[in-house]
Order: C-alpha cells, then sequence, then structure tokens
C-alpha cells in the first residue's frame, strides 16, 4: 500500500498552497528563534470544535514541552487555489505529555526545552474550523525568555473519515485470544514469543460487546511498528485504566497489522481505520451503552483526558 507516497504528494501539495497564500506576511528564511510545527491531529473536518494538537520543537530538532502556548489559525484555500484569510484571535493551548514521561510536580508553568528521554507529548486546544480546505496555524510559546513562533500547514475535510463523536460504533469482530488460527502477533505485536503482554484486552470483541450493550474503550494501535511511537504508551495507558474500572466498560486492544512485513491489515483495524489506503494511529474511542461514540482521541491522550470519561459510567459489572 503506499501510504507514504500519497501522504508526501498531499504534503507537497498543501505546503505550496501555504508558500502562496500564507497571511503571514513576506517570507523569510529561518530564525533560531523559530519554531518546527508538526500538526498531529489526524482527521479534522468543519463542524463543533474538537482537540486539536500539535508537536513542537525548536529548528536544531530539540524537543519543547511544558506550560501552554497560543494557537492562531487561518484559512489558506482549496487545490484549486490559494485565498487566505487573515489569522484569528488566539487560544491556548496545553502540555497534553504522553502516558510515562516524567512529569515534574508541579509542572513547569512555561514551555521549556526538555530531553525526549524525560518527556514527549504535544499542546492541545479546542478549535473549530468553518470550511474545508487547507489551513495553517500559527504557535506562539515564550521559551527561556524569547518569544518563539513557527507555523504548520493542515487539511481540513467536509466530514469526518473515521468514525467521530455521535456516529454508531462499528460492531467489529476484533481478534481475540480464543479466534482460531491467528498468530499471535496479529493479536498484539508485542507477542513475538507468543506471549500477549495485556491478555484481558483481547477477551472480547467489539460486536459482543455492543450486543451486550456494554461500555467500550477501543485502542487502535501497533505497539511495535508505530511510526510516531506513541502507540505503545497509550496502549499501556488503556491497559493501566482496564486494571482500575473493568466494572465499567469493556476494554479491547485492536492490533493494526496481520502482517506487517506483507503490509496486510487486520480487518477490524480496516474497518475502523484504514482510509484511502492510509492508516494513522494510535486511535483511543470511548463507546456508550447505547453503542454510539462518546469520544475520540488521535495520536496522544492522556490519562486526565481519559479517565474522567470512564469514571462518569455507571458501574455493571466486570465482563461474565
Amino acid at each position: 500500500m503506499p501510504f507514504h507516497r500519497r501522504l508526501a504528494a498531499a504534503g507537497a501539495l498543501l505546503l505550496v498552497l501555504v508558500a502562496c497564500g500564507s497571511s503571514g506576511g513576506e517570507a523569510r528564511g529561518p530564525s533560531a528563534d523559530d519554531l518546527a510545527v508538526q500538526v498531529a491531529s489526524f482527521d479534522l473536518a468543519t463542524g463543533r470544535p474538537a482537540r486539536f494538537i500539535v508537536g513542537l520543537v525548536t529548528v536544531d530538532q530539540r524537543l519543547i514541552g511544558y506550560g501552554e502556548v497560543d494557537m492562531r489559525f487561518s484559512y489558506v484555500g482549496t487545490k484549486d487555489g490559494a485565498n487566505p484569510t487573515p489569522f484569528g484571535p488566539p487560544v491556548k493551548g496545553s502540555y497534553l505529555p504522553i502516558h510515562g514521561s516524567e512529569v515534574p510536580s508541579p509542572q513547569p508553568a512555561t514551555p521549556q526545552i526538555v530531553a525526549a528521554s524525560n518527556t514527549r507529548g504535544v499542546y492541545g486546544a479546542q478549535a473549530g474550523f468553518d470550511r474545508a480546505g487547507f489551513w495553517e496555524v500559527e504557535v506562539t510559546a515564550t521559551v527561556e525568555g524569547k518569544q518563539r513562533r513557527g507555523k504548520g500547514a493542515f487539511a481540513v475535510n467536509e466530514t469526518h473519515a473515521v468514525p467521530a463523536p455521535g456516529d454508531p460504533a462499528l460492531a467489529t469482530e476484533t481478534l481475540t485470544l480464543t479466534t482460531p488460527d491467528v498468530p499471535r502477533p496479529a493479536i498484539d505485536s508485542r507477542a513475538g514469543s507468543g506471549e500477549i503482554p495485556d491478555p484481558h484486552l483481547h477477551r472480547t470483541t467489539i460486536a459482543a460487546s455492543l450486543a451486550a450493550k456494554r461500555p467500550v474503550v477501543a485502542v487502535f494501535a501497533t505497539p511495535v511498528y508505530c511510526t510516531s511511537r506513541f502507540c505503545g504508551p497509550v496502549t499501556d495507558l488503556v491497559d493501566e485504566l482496564a486494571h482500575q474500572y473493568a466494572d465499567r466498560a469493556d476494554f479491547v486492544h485492536v492490533e493494526i497489522w496481520r502482517e506487517f512485513q506483507t503490509k496486510t491489515v487486520n480487518k477490524s483495524a480496516a474497518e475502523w481505520v484504514l482510509r484511502n489506503d492510509q492508516i494513522n494511529e494510535p486511535w483511543v474511542f470511548v463507546i456508550g451503552a447505547d453503542g454510539s461514540i462518546a469520544a475520540r482521541f488521535d495520536n496522544v491522550v492522556t490519562k486526565g483526558e481519559l479517565e474522567p470519561l470512564i469514571r462518569a459510567l455507571p458501574v455493571i459489572g466486570r465482563q461474565g
């Protein structure tokens, strides 16, 4: 599947439009105080405000973490041409550390240059987009007393491609420990030795939980092959919460790859997150007892975001 070629072609078109239509003024070369902004949201669409996330690094590739940043948004245009609008008012973006990061308490109040061995994460804000096409985000952060700024480009669609809050959950027959004739790594890519590291995340299918009218927390991730390296920590977070809240919901891990070497995707993963020959992951979905998607998180989710949603579910007893 030509994932990378499709993504590269779309990215090149987007960058050309942004260069032609940016509302940021005259072009200039990079400065030592600039930020490189990587939009980390996967499936943006018009409509009500939703979580928008970015990763930040300095131009010399040092990570930025902690504190808050300002984000401003500008519409750029469509593939047919640029039609830029001025940047809107700033919205605050807060740091969202990936699960397992070492976060000081109290957390630093302002953005810092951090080591990847200590913390990794993104900045998240609520943002809404009123039209489909290409957009630009400008992020401003005060780091070590200096104001740093950078821009990132991204696309917004008319509708979501991946199931979104309010949509009915797909009644997918996900792989379980008892599914016959399935190699262990197809159930969890970490099971190269044959042992499934999170067996309680593979005891039921999404379809069975929906039929039993039980809430579901489903993580779609490939811990071994994830390009962002966020899949393992996100799966570990769902695993941790599964131990605490198995009496409120069923917890399911859906491995992406049936066979990574041949790029064969598990059917259950494809139904949810394979779109236009492209897969982005990880994803976490919270599904209510009524079978509708209550929340979804792309790329990064923190315990502070996910746990309150699970705690709000009624106690229904552990899976039988």
